[in-house]
């Protein structure tokens, strides 16, 4: 992502810089390289994360004999 931003920097700070009348209009590229959070899509993913923020939702899921 960050060599296509690259890549059309030039033409992209033409346009900026010529429609707001600003030559001195810069941009620079940072990349944060976070771990993505991983997204729960079955019922088993939602529960183990819900689980992983409140441990105490699998002791209320053995007491009311609850299912997935």
């Amino acid at each position: 992502m960050e060599t296509e931003l690259n890549k059309f920097k030039p033409k992209v700070l033409k346009v900026i810089r010529e429609k707001l009348n600003n030559y001195s209009i810069d941009f620079e590229v940072t990349i944060n390289e976070e771990e993505t959070n991983k997204i729960a899509y079955t019922t088993q993913e939602k529960y183990d994360k819900l689980r992983e923020k409140n441990p105490s939702l699998s002791v209320l899921r053995k007491t009311f004999k609850l299912d997935l």
